[in-house]
């Protein structure tokens, strides 16, 4: 399987439970109603740039991902009407958020580590899934007898 895949599945499973977070109904606990959105907006974000390069190391896609995150949030210091407009169109509200919060900080640092962690995880499968692809012998090979 390729390595991107993984990251589109997360994606495709992170969207929707990152909106069920913010709806209205949510029978979520207040902590995670509260916060739970930006936790997976982190690891969202994380996942597609991992999507989007394989090849580039976990640790950098994780701090490329933060600093979009805080990018981001810190965009919405920025309060002209025209931005304004842009941010209360339905998917750019979702996508740059409508206040800035110092809190949110937060929650992107702990999506990006846990984001990192499934990456790592998965990582690990791959890899595992790989080595045990090769057919490797069941019992080890005989020791050599040297001088015999």
């Amino acid at each position: 399987m390729s390595r991107r895949w993984p990251y589109l599945i997360l994606i495709l499973i992170n969207v929707p439970a990152g909106l069920a977070s913010r709806a209205p109904w949510s029978w979520l606990p207040r902590l995670v109603a509260l916060y739970g959105g930006d936790v997976l907006s982190a690891s969202c974000i994380l996942f597609g740039l991992r999507f989007l390069r394989p090849a580039t190391p976990p640790w950098r896609i994780a701090l490329y991902s933060y600093l979009v995150c805080i990018a981001i949030e810190t965009s919405q210091l920025y309060q002209a009407p025209w931005i304004q407009a842009v941010r209360h169109t339905p998917p750019f509200g979702i996508l740059l958020g409508y206040g800035f919060l110092w809190s949110d900080w937060a929650c992107y640092a702990v999506g990006t580590l846990l984001g990192g962690a499934v990456c790592w995880l998965v990582e690990r499968l791959r890899v595992g899934a790989a080595h045990a692809g090769r057919g490797r012998a069941a019992t080890p090979a005989a020791p050599r007898r040297f001088g015999v």
